[in-house]
């Protein structure tokens, strides 16, 4: 249970890092993020669909699904290289995808710290709720101006970010005082079973 609380606790930390900084390089700049990235997976589509018709051609003898997914990757590929803008309406809709993600995580960690004695539960709940207001916000945004939505990813990741670092905090210290309770309570017992012996 030990290895599994720090396992998560390390895994929340570096997740939150990279929100952070990502949050602050797509504040800073917006369009040329979006671009970037748009191109960096339209190449990893064109590939995955320049593998799969290949595959096809080598050995014929396999689905021809697997021929009709190389050619619709390649096309969508080719489609975000030539309008990355146009597929990047829907980036903010993904990234609103992930933090409603996180904010279910954080409502478990929130419920587990509750769980554990934290008196500052209602605080990790309100950011995990705000968390949730942040994915919402995103997927609603998305159908307006991609810069703005950028803007506004930025900022919420950056939250996401700092938030699942406080909940961490909160949740760590609520599971070790309970732990330190648990301990002192079991030293308690033994000492009066020692002295009832004496």
């Amino acid at each position: 249970m030990k290895e599994t609380l720090k396992r998560i606790k390390a895994d929340v930390i570096l997740s939150a890092i990279l929100c952070v900084t990502l949050g602050v390089i797509l504040m800073i700049w917006p369009t040329q993020v979006t671009k970037v990235l748009c191109y960096i997976l339209a190449a990893i589509l064109c590939v995955m669909g320049i593998g799969h018709i290949i595959s096809y051609m080598r050995n014929k003898l396999e689905s021809r699904l697997g021929l009709a997914t190389g050619i619709a990757l390649v096309i969508l590929g080719v489609w975000i290289l030539v309008q990355p803008l146009n597929f990047a309406k829907i980036f903010p809709v993904v990234i609103g995808v992930v933090l409603l993600m996180h904010g279910l995580e954080d409502l478990r960690m929130t419920i587990e710290a509750k769980q554990n004695g934290d008196t500052a539960w209602g605080i990790l709940l309100l950011i995990t709720i705000l968390n949730f207001a942040f994915g919402v916000l995103l997927i609603w945004k998305a159908i307006e101006m991609v810069q703005i939505a950028m803007v506004i990813v930025g900022i919420a990741l950056i939250y996401d970010g700092l938030s699942d670092l406080f909940v961490v905090y909160r949740v760590a210290g609520a599971v070790k005082a309970a732990k330190q309770a648990a301990e002192a309570i079991d030293v308690e017992a033994v000492e009066e079973d020692s002295e009832e012996n004496e």
